[in-house]
């Protein structure tokens, strides 16, 4: 990786910074697992239930490819980055939305995934859907949208 890195920057700046988040919440995931063997998921706070809902999106919709598919035979950087930058956009805006809510009205990660953001969510597991036969303007375009559809809907949840 050290190695690769400086030629992923060059590509894209914030590789690097979305590259160690996501291994960060997959090492964080497989701490949570052993306490969620332990005591149940119930045991988990807030936070940590959407580090162990996040790195299951990473894991299942992000790194696993199927070669046999049209839209996830290839993944040109520029949509891994934006499929990335999606996913630590969710993870980031939910950390801060449960941190930051009132204890009054706390948010909770059911709140997040069972209200508004829900369908929002799932846009996460479906971006690997998107063809790089559309070409890269068109995959960074739809990126792009569901970055600013992501901000919008925390946006609305903390109003």
């Amino acid at each position: 990786m050290r190695t690769l890195e400086p030629f992923f920057n060059k590509r894209n700046a914030d590789y690097g910074m979305l590259s160690s988040t996501c291994r960060s919440i997959l090492q964080e995931e497989d701490n949570l697992t052993e306490i969620v063997q332990l005591v149940g998921k119930e045991s988990l706070s807030e936070d940590q239930k959407v580090i162990m809902e996040i790195a299951k999106v990473i894991r299942e919709e992000f790194l696993q490819q199927n070669a046999f598919t049209d839209y996830d035979y290839t993944c040109p950087l520029d949509k891994a980055v934006g499929m990335l930058s999606c996913i630590i956009k969710f993870y980031n805006c939910a950390q801060r939305a449960i941190a930051d809510s009132p204890a009054d009205s706390k948010i909770t990660w059911a709140v997040i995934k069972n209200g508004n953001l829900g369908p929002i969510f799932n846009k996460l597991g479906d971006m690997k859907f998107i063809s790089p036969k559309e070409g890269v303007g068109a995959i960074i375009q739809q990126l792009h949208d569901l970055e600013r559809e992501i901000e919008d809907g925390f946006a609305s949840l903390t109003e």
